[in-house]
Order: structure tokens, then C-alpha cells, then sequence
């Protein structure tokens, strides 16, 4: 008997302690900070700053437009629990959204005047400002934050330093592009020769499209660069008159297979531009190749025709002596 009741307090105590560590668990997993971006590309920058601490979700599809974009209820949802939002700063929407969602305890963060976010430097200026601004609110994680902040800069500079020596590498280096305009830093930055860029389609003028057409035309252009989010019928359009190849990216990353993260998406960025101007110029090759061809061709029938017209004097000629005797 005395040994039973052993048992019995022995299995009371390992209920007791595991209802204490799944109760302690519990406690973490809902105790973690609710972080709401508004877009894809913030919410991968945070994810990085912050790998454990947090839930962190986004607001809009990657393959829409910040100032286009028509929130739901879905949304409002979302931002009604968050701890902490942040934002592009260029949102419409945000603001109604937030009030619409009750949410009275929430800390904004403004990621505004930043610049291109897809350019390395400027990504790094983000995740700069996410990190700064996200040691003020969590103070007790900033060993955390600044860790994890340092090294994400760390492989942003080497994922992109070894985009561009790759580049360089295979002679990609200055080719000839057209590109929307909210490319046009970034593929500067990484060498190549952008000689026109042109906004969004409904600021497009005829004149645009006159001095982009010509552009095309007239520059040995191998690519015309698209923005997804923006549209893409024009460079379409364009590529299709010019003969250049028509290369989309996108700015978000998610928008895309194959671009979850924002190394990802630069990565595929350059990968299509490569394969653009690979093709291109594969093209140009065998044009190049046809036209000789057709060169040789017409030098045959030309000299075949000569040829006729010699033999032909040659036989008249012969006929009159004849005659002649």
C-alpha cells in the first residue's frame, strides 16, 4: 500500500510539473509581440531583426500597389490585435483602416524618405530604421534586435556584391536597358546602362512614348524593364515595336515564385535580366548569321547572273563569226 501511494505522489508531481511548463509555454507563444506591416518587403526586413519574439504578418499582396490597394475586413482584423505597425508612409489606406479597427494600443513606425528599397544601400537604410526604431519600443530585446540587424546587413552586402561581381563576370556589365522608373536606381547599381526610364502607365504621355520608342530604336536597347505592381502592357508594347526582350520585376517580394525574401527577389531580378539580354543577343547572333547568309546568297545569284550574261555575249558572239564564214 505505502508503495502505491509512492507512485501515485510520484505521477501527481510529474502531472504537476508538466501542466506547469505547457501552462509556462503557453504563456510565451501568447505573450509574443503582434508586428503588422503594411507590405511584404517590410515584414521580410523585420523578420530578420526579429527572428523569435514576434508574430509578424502584412497587410497587402505582394502583387498589388501601396496606393492602389482596397483593404477588407480581413485586414482590419489584423490590425486590430497588432502591438506595433509599420508603414512606407505612403499609404491612403492606413489611416482609416487603423481607426476603423479600434486598435488604441498600437506603436507606429514610419519607414518614410528612405529611398528605393530594392537597391542593397537602401534596404540596408530599412532595416536601419526598423532596427533603431524597434530598440526604442522593445528595449529589453535590443541585444537581440542588434544582432540580428548587423548580421542581416552582413549578407544583404554579400548576396549583392556577388550579383554584381557575376555580372562583371559574364559581360553583363553596362548593356543597354530601358526600365520603369522605380528600377532605374537599382539596375544602376548594379552597372547596367539605363537610357530612359518612364513612370507609371497613366503618366505616360504621347511624347513619352515618341522619345521611348525612338530610344528603343535607336540604342542597341537588348531589355525593357517592367515593374509588376505598376503594370506591364506598355514595356509589352514597346519591346514588341523595338525587339528588344521584355523583362517584368517585381518590388515585393511573394509577388513572384521563387521571391519569398527580399535577397530572393533581387536575386530573380537579375537572373530574368541576364536571361533578357542572353536572349537578345542570341537573337542578334542569328540575325546576324541570316543576313550574311542572305549577303552570300544574293553574291551567288549575282554572280550566276554575270555568269549568264557573259556566256550569253559569248554565244552571240560565236554565232555571228559563224555566220560570218
Amino acid at each position: 500500500m505505502k508503495t502505491l501511494n509512492k507512485y501515485i505522489i510520484l505521477l501527481i508531481v510529474i502531472l504537476s510539473i508538466t501542466s506547469t511548463i505547457n501552462s509556462s509555454q503557453s504563456k510565451s507563444n501568447t505573450s509574443k509581440i503582434s508586428i503588422i506591416c503594411t507590405n511584404s518587403i517590410l515584414a521580410d526586413f523585420t523578420k530578420n531583426i526579429l527572428k523569435d519574439n514576434a508574430t509578424i504578418d502584412y497587410i497587402m499582396p505582394p502583387g498589388a500597389c501601396p496606393t492602389h490597394f482596397d483593404t477588407s475586413p480581413k485586414d482590419m482584423s489584423k490590425i486590430s490585435s497588432a502591438n506595433i505597425l509599420i508603414s512606407l508612409g505612403l499609404e491612403p489606406w492606413l489611416n482609416d483602416l487603423i481607426e476603423n479597427s479600434g486598435n488604441k494600443n498600437y506603436t507606429l513606425i514610419k519607414c518614410s524618405d528612405l529611398g528605393e528599397w530594392n537597391i542593397p544601400t537602401g534596404a540596408i537604410k530599412y532595416v536601419e530604421n526598423i532596427e533603431k526604431e524597434l530598440s526604442l519600443i522593445l528595449p529589453n530585446l535590443n541585444t537581440t534586435i542588434h544582432k540580428n540587424s548587423r548580421k542581416y546587413i552582413k549578407l544583404i552586402n554579400t548576396t549583392s556584391n556577388n550579383i554584381k561581381n557575376q555580372i562583371i563576370n559574364d559581360n553583363y556589365f553596362n548593356k543597354n536597358v530601358i526600365s520603369m522608373q522605380w528600377h532605374e536606381d537599382f539596375l544602376e547599381w548594379f552597372g547596367f546602362n539605363v537610357i530612359y526610364s518612364y513612370g507609371p502607365p497613366e503618366s505616360i504621355s504621347a511624347q513619352d512614348i515618341v522619345n521611348i520608342s525612338l530610344a528603343a530604336s535607336n540604342n542597341e536597347v537588348s531589355t525593357i524593364v517592367d515593374n509588376l505592381q505598376s503594370g506591364t502592357d506598355f514595356g509589352a508594347r514597346i519591346s514588341s515595336e523595338s525587339g528588344s526582350i521584355h523583362v517584368i520585376f517585381t518590388n515585393f517580394p511573394g509577388a513572384i515564385p521563387n521571391t519569398e525574401s527580399y535577397l530572393d527577389m533581387i536575386t530573380y531580378n537579375i537572373q530574368k535580366l541576364t536571361n533578357g539580354i542572353s536572349t537578345y543577343e542570341f537573337k542578334q547572333g542569328e540575325i546576324f548569321k541570316l543576313e550574311n547568309k542572305i549577303i552570300d546568297i544574293e553574291i551567288q545569284r549575282n554572280a550566276l547572273f554575270v555568269g549568264f550574261i557573259i556566256l550569253g555575249f559569248i554565244s552571240i558572239l560565236m554565232i555571228i563569226i559563224y555566220k560570218k564564214k
